[in-house]
């Protein structure tokens, strides 16, 4: 596997020896996107289980109840403290990780992606959104925990407590699209300036789901590990797909620089 260079892609190819790079050698003469599906898979797999046997164990160990004492004490908290101006402003962020507000800016940006070709970041974008998804509802069919016990200001959607999707999907869309802008534009500023933004607005999600009575802060924390596990096991498929066709191309390159000479037969 040849090493990154100054005008390859800084987040999506594979560093020499890396675990992608590895994954790409064994695999190259499968195409991409199945490399990338398999990766997939695996990274579903592993999530699924961690998540599910976090919430099992939150539900029926720690808080067999319904809640641990942090999270009864951290929701009590926010009901005591809010306002009719907080309450506007929780709204905008509870809205900010709603689904519509999910598909909507990853379509934009899908478009966007499309018509400048870059393929590798639109899959990207897709194996995290998709695997967050997927693993989010797994869980929360499969844990099924009850919201808190506190006036909530949002209509409880079908789904369970545990996790947040809100959250974890605020996590994978805006921290993905941050690494999309890294893979792309050379600015220091604007690179700075899509970290701050997805940070901040995961944070502002996740407090307003609490502050609004839809979420225990266990909930919340659990859907940081999915938000940032749906987006490196991405992250690992992508680079993955991209080693497989590198190592796929350099193979035939070879063999067309070093043709085998037939010799005739008598």
């Amino acid at each position: 596997m040849t090493s990154r260079s100054d005008t390859q892609d800084p987040v999506f190819t594979p560093d020499r020896g890396s675990f992608a790079a590895r994954i790409g050698d064994r695999m190259r003469d499968h195409r991409p996107i199945t490399v990338a599906l398999a990766v997939w898979v695996v990274g579903f797999l592993v999530l699924g289980v961690v998540m599910v046997g976090l919430g099992l164990l939150l539900i029926h160990v720690l808080a067999p109840e319904g809640a641990t004492r942090l999270d009864d004490s951290v929701s009590q908290w926010f009901v005591l403290h809010r306002t009719p101006t907080l309450d506007t402003v929780t709204r905008i962020g509870s809205d900010i990780g709603s689904t519509g507000a999910i598909i909507g800016v990853a379509v934009v940006a899908g478009i966007v992606l499309a018509i400048g070709r870059h393929w590798r970041q639109i899959g990207f974008l897709a194996a995290t959104l998709t695997l967050e998804f997927s693993v989010f509802l797994i869980s929360t069919v499969l844990v099924d925990r009850p919201r808190p016990d506190v006036p909530r200001l949002d209509v409880s959607p079908p789904t369970s407590s545990y996790p947040s999707g809100h959250t974890a999907a605020s996590i994978a869309l805006y921290c993905g699209l941050a690494l999309v802008i890294w893979s792309l534009v050379r600015s220091a500023a604007i690179r700075t300036i899509a970290w701050i933004v997805a940070v901040a607005l995961p944070i502002f999600v996740g407090v307003s789901r609490l502050y609004r009575g839809m979420h225990h802060l266990t909930d919340v924390l659990a859907s940081v590990l999915l938000g940032c596990g749906a987006l490196l096991f991405a992250l690992l498929a992508t680079r993955s797909a991209v080693g497989a066709h590198e190592e796929h191309a350099h193979e035939v390159g070879e063999e067309r620089s070093h043709p085998v000479r037939v010799e005739a037969t008598s």
